[in-house]
């Protein structure tokens, strides 16, 4: 409650207590403190925010005490600063002399820091019966506020200006620009604008924004050069965004700018370092090609003549030395085209030549090159061609076999004294194309998990022990795993140490024949999986949603998935994602970032914003986007975890294992991942 503080000897009148109570209501409604002065300096009124804000409750408050011995009171006390307090006494009392003697009733302004540590903005004023009114305002949250948003811009590399297009005034806010340019280039930006200190080169451009700005009235975006104090410049990204009147008119523009200097310089630096490998890259592909064209020449002539001499010299004792060197001379030149494979490919200048072929007739054509290898090496030697297999189907037919070739040299390589069974069938579902279906399984060596892993990388075998056991280059599974996704199929492997291996090929395939074949028609090569691994996964029960708007990546991933996981669910954007979760329970949802009607993004942010238990979905970015590939940006949008395409089956389990031990955790911890 506010309450006049009057003498013993005097009774207020009546224009006195109107006075007060036109006073208790201005604070009610202002949120001032407020504390009225006679003309001899004598409390008359307080209200009960300024003994708030001047942390007056606690003290003994005389009537009728002085403005002196308030001013006195409150120096003591710290309110002004650290330092002798007759010296703010002094100071004090010299600001309210001027005032006294000012014509022009001018106010005038202090800040003052309580005991508790809150800010005060003071105004004083003389009426015009001689009164002293003093007005306090708590400004604790707004310098609080005003102090994060200088770290925030000073830390970020950025500020803001406005410009008040009927007054001409300019105000720039924030530090760094402070920090960077000199006293007089602050002082020019201040009173002119920020196309003052644009850089020569860049302001013909800006001046052009800044018009254009001026006139149509619309928000705009530029970047440029500024100069700054130590003759260099930096880059500037600005971003305004004007006031308009009712007519329509600019009235003013606040415009917010950062510095984006290094940004653009490690780009530029990127760019540099692309081009100077892409530069490298070409000089290594001239080299090779020319290698292979210079190696090939010579083995030729050593496997010509060696063929001749094995057919046509008397002396048998030779010709084992001459399969020696003929074998020698093949071994060289698979090293070699299987390097020149692996650097076209990588090139983009592997191209594939798709005619009408019989894919049975391949697989017959490779088999029959390596049954007598076969033989040799104590292995029993098999195949199967389903009869619903099409006679004829579009594909390169070429590097088909060159993929079978590769699987079948490495199972005659890792399985002495073994079998190796080959099986060749056509595997239709409903709204799926149909896909043509090819297994190699052998009872070799076997590969760990972690042997696995490395399979498809290139220039990496099982075991360091292989190169020395069996040589060759490592490219083989690698190049095998390319060509076969540059045809739009996909490769597999299921393996246990010491039982063998079973890899298989599928490849789309488009055919004007009708099949004969059930919905699940792939049984030969389901047995041979079911035999390798008979054991179910560790992800057989996961509901899996793959949202994405290109049908390849949907044969892709359903290929890659569909032996392993209970349920696959495709959605062409986020909203048949949404639609979908909204009916169907869902495990784990394979996002997309570019979509049309609802993108990745969008589509995450709804679904963690909806109140329903699925809203807590695992969700996988899949995405060729190299900025959403970066796992902290994906979570920071809502997503689990981030993989870049084109995806390899390992990766995605790797990813399926990733998430699902987010799930297990507690929910605190899990939202804080």
């Amino acid at each position: 409650m506010s309450v006049p503080i009057l003498s013993d000897k005097n009774e207020p009148s009546i224009s006195s207590r109107n006075e007060f109570h036109w006073l208790s209501r201005i604070s009610d409604v202002s949120g001032l403190g407020i504390i009225l002065f006679s003309q001899d300096m004598g409390l008359e009124f307080i209200n009960d925010l300024a003994l708030e804000f001047f942390e007056l409750t606690s003290q003994p408050f005389e009537p009728n005490v002085s403005y002196t011995r308030l001013v006195a009171h409150m120096a003591k006390r710290g309110d002004f600063g650290a330092g002798d307090s007759k010296s703010f006494i002094a100071h004090v009392t010299d600001i309210l002399n001027n005032q006294k003697t000012a014509s022009d009733g001018n106010i005038a302004e202090l800040k003052l820091t309580m005991p508790s540590g809150r800010r005060l903005l003071v105004r004083q004023k003389y009426d015009s019966d001689n009164r002293l009114l003093l007005t306090a305002k708590d400004i604790t949250l707004e310098e609080r506020d005003a102090h994060t948003l200088d770290i925030a811009l000073e830390s970020g590399g950025s500020g803001f200006w406005y410009y008040n297009c009927e007054s001409g005034e300019v105000s720039m806010h924030g530090d760094y620009l402070e920090k960077r340019l000199s006293h007089r280039q602050m002082e020019r930006a201040r009173r002119e604008g920020a196309l003052s200190i644009v850089h020569p080169d860049d302001l013909r451009g800006a001046t052009a924004v800044w018009e254009n700005g001026l006139k149509d009235g619309k928000p705009w975006k530029h970047t440029c050069r500024i100069l700054t104090g130590n003759g260099k410049s930096i880059w500037l990204r600005w971003s305004a965004r004007p006031q308009l009147s009712e007519s329509g008119s600019v009235i003013s523009f606040t415009c917010f700018f950062k510095d984006i200097t290094q940004e653009l310089e490690t780009s530029d630096a990127l760019r540099k370092a692309k081009e100077s490998a892409e530069k490298s890259l070409k000089v290594k592909n001239d080299f090779l090609a020319r290698l292979s064209h210079e190696v090939r020449t010579p083995m030729n002539g050593v496997i010509g003549i060696a063929d001749a001499l094995i057919h046509h010299h008397p002396d048998k004792t030779i010709k084992p030395k001459l399969e020696l060197i003929q074998s020698s001379a093949d071994k060289i030149l698979r090293i070699v085209d299987e390097t020149l494979n692996h650097t076209k490919l990588h090139a983009d200048k592997l191209i594939l030549e798709s005619k009408p072929a019989s894919p049975a007739k391949s697989v017959e054509n490779v088999i029959k090159l390596w049954e007598h290898k076969a033989l040799k090496n104590n292995i029993t030697f098999s195949y199967v061609i389903d009869p619903s297999v099409p006679d004829t189907v579009v594909f390169d037919h070429f590097r088909y076999e060159q993929c079978l070739n590769n699987l079948l040299s490495n199972a005659v390589k890792f399985t002495p004294n073994g079998t190796i069974k080959v099986v060749l069938t056509l595997v239709e579902k409903e709204g799926f194309p149909p896909r043509l279906v090819l297994a190699v399984k052998d009872t070799g060596i076997g590969m760990t998990v972690e042997q696995q892993k490395q399979i498809f990388e290139a220039y990496t075998q099982a075991d360091k022990s292989i190169a020395r056991r069996f040589g060759g280059t490592g490219l083989g599974m690698t190049i095998t795993k390319e060509i076969i996704e540059l045809m739009g199929g996909s490769i597999s492997v299921r393996s246990e140490s010491g039982k063998g291996s079973v890899f298989a090929l599928t490849l789309p395939i488009e055919n004007n024949q009708e099949s004969s074949l059930a919905q699940n028609s792939g049984s030969l090569v389901d047995k041979l999986l079911e035999d390798a691994m008979p054991e179910p996964t560790n992800y057989s029960d996961l509901r899996i949603l793959v949202a994405d708007d290109n049908s390849t990546n949907h044969l892709v991933i359903t290929s890659l998935l569909e032996s392993l996981v209970g349920e696959i669910h495709l959605a062409n954007d986020g909203k048949e994602a949404i639609d979908i979760l909204e009916t169907t329970p869902i495990d784990i949802v394979l996002m997309d970032i570019h979509m049309p009607v609802m993108d990745g993004i969008e589509a995450t942010l709804a679904i963690r914003g909806r109140p329903e238990t699925w809203s807590d979905v695992l969700i996988i970015a899949l995405t060729a986007d190299p900025q959403y590939q970066q796992k902290r940006l994906c979570k920071n949008i809502g997503m689990d975890d981030a993989l870049a395409k084109p995806v390899k089956l390992v990766e995605l389990l790797r990813a399926f294992d990733n998430v699902l031990s987010i799930e297990d955790r507690p929910q605190e911890i899990r939202k804080s991942a």
